[in-house]
């Protein structure tokens, strides 16, 4: 475990460095954030007074914590082991004694927290300081439930990165799937719409997938639109993808592993 959150810290401090790219992030999503909330308004202003359970003031709030936390989703593997795979230095990460996939997860928690810890401060912040109608209003009764659930989201986005990061074993550069899953998650996952809006019957199969256990099921108990019951039983079905996505990592790993070989030296 010393190992694992030495990890953790090392990543994290890596991805901490860039400010400005932080701070051009935040003001690209408050952007986007008001856009979006304007394209809502209309649709409620047009006789739609609840939409999917969802009022409006609830939609702003659920926008600017999109909005907050997009960067939390899986939107590619490890950057620097694909571009091990490519010139042959996966040999050291096969060297360390430590269990590879726990030392590839520890770096995906890193990728998803950094964004989190610095891009959602800001952008609710700024939330909190807009005009009426606008602004970003929270349920106090849920913020423990929704930070619990926020956290397994991260864990289960993390489990993702890592698989992800396994199936460069077979695709080397990874270009592929870090174009085409990213996209697939964060329309399934609520990010580009909320998953409130879809028909009722589209809307609860993508709830089952692990996509909105990352960004869905926390914003949905944070902006108060469900019970206590369906709060629970939603983090129950980010806890049984957090395992599943785990088993199906270490599987993967494990099969890249075996047939991994390294030529030269």
């Amino acid at each position: 475990m010393r190992a694992f959150f030495s990890m953790v810290k090392t990543a994290l401090r890596q991805q901490l460095q860039y400010r400005s790219a932080m701070l051009a992030g935040v003001f690209t999503q408050l952007v986007f954030g008001l856009i979006l909330i304007m394209v809502y308004t209309a649709f409620y202003d047009n006789g739609y007074s609840v939409m999917g359970g969802m009022a409006l003031g609830q939609a702003v709030s659920y926008v600017w914590l999109s909005q907050g936390t997009y960067r939390m989703m899986p939107w590619s593997g490890i950057k620097d082991v694909e571009a091990m795979m490519r010139d042959g230095r996966i040999a050291f990460e096969l060297a360390r004694p430590l269990d590879l996939y726990n030392m590839w997860f520890a770096r995906s928690m890193a990728m998803r927290t950094a964004p989190l810890l610095t891009n959602l401060p800001l952008v609710l912040l700024a939330a909190c300081l807009m005009p009426e109608g606008l602004r970003l209003t929270l349920q106090p009764a849920w913020l423990v439930l929704g930070a619990l659930s926020l956290g397994l989201g991260m864990l289960v986005s993390a489990a993702m990165t890592a698989i992800l990061t396994g199936t460069y074993f077979w695709t080397i550069s990874g270009q592929g799937i870090n174009r085409i899953l990213p996209m697939i998650g964060s329309f399934c996952a609520g990010n580009i719409l909320p998953l409130a809006f879809f028909p009722e019957g589209v809307r609860f199969a993508l709830r089952m997938l692990p996509f909105a256990s990352m960004l869905d099921a926390p914003l949905r108990i944070l902006v108060g639109t469900v019970d206590v019951r369906t709060a629970l039983s939603v983090i129950g079905l980010q806890l049984f993808w957090l395992a599943a996505l785990t088993a199906l990592g270490r599987v993967v790993l494990r099969a890249g592993v075996k047939k991994c070989m390294v030529q030269g030296g």
